[in-house]
C-alpha cells in the first residue's frame, strides 16, 4: 500500500470514529473512548506523527475527548464543512493534503476523504463513506478503528519507507 508511506499526520473525526457514535441524551453529554485507541494515539505521538481532530461538535463536547487523548496538534470544532476543515488542518500543519490520513465515518466527511492521501472508514461507517475510503477498516468506530489506522500508518514508517 503505497499511500500510507507518505502519511505525516493523522486527522480524526470523533463521533463514530474515536467513539461509538452514541451519546447519552439525558444530562451532560458523555462519550466513551476505547482504551486501545488511546494507547495507539500515544504510540503515534511518540513516533513524532501529529494528530488532529476535525469534528462537527462544539468545543465543549470535543475538549474532554481531546484532553483524554493527550491533546492534539490541531483541533477544529463545529466543522460542518469537512472539506474546508481538512484544508485548514493541512495548512496549519504545513503539510500537503496527500500527506494526511483522515479517518471518518459519515456522509458529510466524503469531500474531505476525497482530498487526502489515505482515506479510512470504520467498518460500521456510512455506506457512501465506505465507498469513498481507500480502505475500510475491520474495526468499528469506538472499538479499535483508531488503533487499526495507527497500525496502517506505522507499518509504512517501520518498513523504512520515506515520506
Amino acid at each position: 500500500m503505497q499511500r500510507q508511506r507518505a502519511i505525516k499526520a493523522l486527522v480524526l473525526d470523533i463521533d463514530g470514529v474515536l467513539t461509538d457514535g452514541t451519546v447519552e441524551v439525558q444530562g451532560p453529554t458523555r462519550k466513551r473512548v476505547f482504551l486501545r485507541d488511546l494507547d495507539a494515539l500515544t504510540l503515534l505521538k511518540n513516533k513524532g506523527i501529529p494528530i488532529a481532530f476535525l469534528s462537527g461538535e462544539d468545543e465543549a463536547a470535543v475538549r474532554p475527548v481531546v484532553e483524554r487523548c493527550g491533546g492534539a496538534s490541531q483541533v477544529i470544532c463545529q466543522a460542518k464543512n469537512k472539506e474546508t476543515g481538512i484544508r485548514e488542518i493541512a495548512r496549519k500543519l504545513d503539510l500537503d493534503l496527500s500527506e494526511l490520513c483522515y479517518l471518518a465515518d459519515a456522509r458529510r466527511d466524503i469531500p474531505a476523504l476525497k482530498l487526502v492521501g489515505l482515506a479510512l472508514c470504520p467498518a460500521d461507517g456510512d455506506p457512501l463513506a465506505k465507498q469513498t475510503a481507500h480502505i475500510v477498516l475491520e474495526a468499528c468506530g469506538g472499538r479499535g478503528a483508531v488503533a487499526e489506522a495507527v497500525d496502517l500508518i506505522l507499518e509504512g514508517y517501520e518498513t523504512g519507507a520515506e515520506g
